[in-house]
């Protein structure tokens, strides 16, 4: 119906603007699908999911690239090492419960938040901790390790990628963002690559969808870059505080 379109579209353009900040938006564009598209099976509904944010991550990892934001250099094994955890990690979902993961990554989201919200600093200078030596490799196990979640679980994905570069390799929370948008879009590369093998995803459907998500990819990349990281940090705190009420309405319900 045109305005179940029309819902979708706003719920993917939303989805495309959080997600281009911090990550998070399969909380809402997911959801959005199964709620208004219930004749989809739960596969065709996250196989379109990635090809609906692939298309605003594209855009988002392209606008951090032209700022500058990104290191090319740094990220060559990385983007390797994150497309081949979240194809291991798409297969692995095959075989283990989803439910499984929930009370973990809802503790780790805590920890995650605490941290942040205790550390005023973190994410707003430069820093240069010891791991610091050895950022591409540092990176690789990051995109390794946090592609394989996305691949088998998701939510949080963006948030746990910035985390970490911000605490392990002392980066500002900008520049975080463009380097795990860049790697995002690998791990959604990957994922979506097995999901259409398996014929999950529906490519024509998601037209509309697709061009929303890419307008909120553009809009929240060009927010984060005016307004900086102390910007991007208060946003963060936001969206891993509503990402971790998600999951525990999820594990209670």
């Amino acid at each position: 119906m045109p305005v179940d379109v029309l819902l979708m579209c706003l719920a993917s353009l939303s989805a495309g603007f959080f997600d281009a900040i911090v990550g998070g938006g399969g909380l809402i564009q997911i959801p959005a699908l199964l709620l208004l598209f219930p004749q989809f099976a739960p596969a065709t509904v996250l196989g379109t999911n990635k090809l609906i944010s692939i298309s605003g991550t594209t855009v988002a990892a392209w606008q951090y690239a032209r700022g500058g934001h990104v290191r090319w250099r740094s990220l060559r094994i990385p983007v390797l090492a994150a497309f081949i955890g979240s194809a291991v990690g798409a297969r692995l979902a095959a075989y283990l419960s989803a439910s499984v993961m929930r009370p973990l990554v809802a503790v780790l989201l805590l920890a995650v938040w605490v941290y942040t919200w205790r550390r005023k600093e973190l994410g707003l200078v430069k820093r240069n901790p010891a791991t610091s030596r050895h950022p591409e490799a540092v990176t690789t196990v990051i995109a390794l390790v946090v592609g394989m979640y996305d691949g088998f679980f998701g939510p949080g994905t963006g948030s746990f990628m910035m985390f970490a570069m911000t605490a392990l390799l002392g980066m500002e929370f900008l520049q975080a963002t463009a380097h795990t948008k860049v790697l995002n879009w690998t791990t959604n590369l990957a994922a979506l690559v097995t999901f259409g093998w398996q014929g999950h995803v529906q490519w024509l459907f998601a037209i509309p969808f697709l061009a929303a998500n890419v307008l909120g990819g553009w809009l929240g990349s060009r927010l984060a870059m005016r307004r900086g990281s102390p910007f991007i940090r208060k946003f963060f705190l936001w969206v891993v505080a509503a990402i971790l009420a998600r999951l525990v309405w999820d594990i209670w319900a």
